[in-house]
């Protein structure tokens, strides 16, 4: 099978190390990545202008956690509803699903005349959301052998993660040149969201080249699938710290490009930048990430990181000028995300196969469920002080990272990919 463009671009770029390691990636799990490659360049835009966009046309703080909200709830009940109709469907054809319900509730979002249909095509958003959120894990946790699994992971984050980065880029600078250009500023920033869609949209070309159907052992019937389940153990150990984290997360991360914006005084373009180079740093930690593991540990890779970014976290809102907040954002982000290639190899690693779906689904369902809860109350503390919710996040960051070690810290990897370098 040919190469797909995505492998002949990231591969020669890739550490000795990973090279060793992309070879044993199967074909299909190429076309997925730059399946998802497209979707996170949508969401990069959507980062960037989304929030901006709802604020500068008459609408709330509170509009924006409710639509968080929103794709948050039907995001819960596609997580949980999903996993025994993946067996039946099909991978590539969900993906294709799941890029269409991104891009066209994006697309409405950007000329929907009141606040109730946004928020309403918010719904729409969270069923792709939620598809996307139960596939990945279970799709790549068998699109590679368990030694190169950590770096399939740390690729696909990587390369999602730097689409986002260009997608932030777009995202600030088309409406700073059609605003240049004489267009009014919200039409600019509803282009930028037409463009974030149509990114979205086009994920659907290279999921139809995914050949592997099914997740290996899969029963059809939801029924079949609970009465065979056996991982009741470690989905109890994995809800807990997810929840922190999802909720203390929900509270201020929708809210970065209003913090900047009218907190500190930032352009739509500097938002941009700021976002993409935080982006960025984040897709370049990564690759450290099978490193860290290999010396502390799944969980304390998860742990140390975590921890150590919340000084930063915290220091976010007391920035008084923009170059500063920015740093720390930067800072913080890189901290807080770099282990996430592992935290999901955490939450599969030792899982039966036909046991993956359900945990993912039902562990992004509690993700979901937070989330709602942290995005419309966050929201409406956003009305009242950028500067609070910050604080909450960290608390419950720090809850999370502990409940990570306390729950899990007994979890080891298969084995891993032995340094090359």
């Amino acid at each position: 099978m040919a190469l797909t463009p995505l492998k002949r671009l990231v591969a020669p770029l890739l550490p000795r190390e990973y090279k060793t390691a992309a070879r044993m990636f199967s074909p299909d799990a190429w076309h997925y990545l730059v399946a998802a490659a497209l979707q996170s360049a949508g969401m990069g835009v959507l980062g960037t202008v989304f929030a901006i966009y709802i604020k500068d046309v008459g609408m709330t703080e509170a509009v924006v956690g409710d639509v968080e909200g929103a794709l948050a709830l039907s995001s819960a009940i596609t997580c949980l509803a999903l996993p025994p109709l993946v067996s039946r469907i099909g991978y590539p054809r969900l993906i294709m699903l799941a890029g269409f319900a991104l891009g066209a509730s994006r697309l409405g979002q950007a000329f929907a005349p009141t606040a109730v249909l946004v928020v309403g095509l918010g719904l729409l958003y969270g069923v792709g959301e939620g598809m996307m959120q139960v596939l990945s894990t279970a799709f790549l946790s068998e699109a590679a052998p368990a030694r190169a699994r950590t770096h399939l992971f740390t690729v696909d984050y990587a390369t999602r993660v730097g689409s986002m980065f260009i997608g932030s880029l777009i995202g600030g600078y088309v409406p700073h040149s059609l605003e240049a250009a004489g267009m009014p500023s919200i039409d600019g920033l509803r282009a930028a969201i037409a463009a974030g869609a149509i990114l979205m949209l086009a994920s659907a070309m290279p999921a139809r080249r995914i050949e592997r159907e099914r997740p290996a052992g899969s029963v059809v019937s939801y029924r079949a699938s609970v009465r065979a389940f056996s991982s009741w153990n470690r989905l109890a150990r994995l809800i807990v710290p997810e929840v922190a984290t999802s909720f203390g997360a929900a509270l201020s991360m929708p809210f970065i490009a209003l913090f900047l914006k009218h907190q500190l005084g930032a352009t739509v373009g500097e938002v941009g930048v700021i976002q993409a180079v935080s982006s960025l740093g984040m897709a370049v930690a990564a690759f450290g990430a099978p490193w860290l593991s290999r010396r502390m540990g799944l969980v304390g890779t998860v742990v140390v990181t975590e921890l150590l970014s919340l000084p930063f976290l915290v220091a976010v809102p007391l920035a008084t000028s923009l170059p500063v907040a920015a740093a720390l954002l930067w800072v913080r982000g890189i901290l807080m995300n770099m282990s996430w290639p592992v935290y999901n190899q955490l939450a599969t690693e030792g899982v039966p196969p036909a046991d993956r779906p359900l945990v993912v689904g039902w562990v992004r369902f509690g993700w979901s469920v937070a989330w709602l809860g942290g995005s419309v109350l966050g929201g409406r503390l956003m009305e009242r002080s950028y500067v609070l919710p910050w604080y909450i996040t960290a608390v419950l960051y720090a809850a999370g990272a502990l409940a990570t070690f306390v729950l899990l810290r007994e979890v080891r990897a298969e084995t891993v990919v032995e340094s090359h370098a």
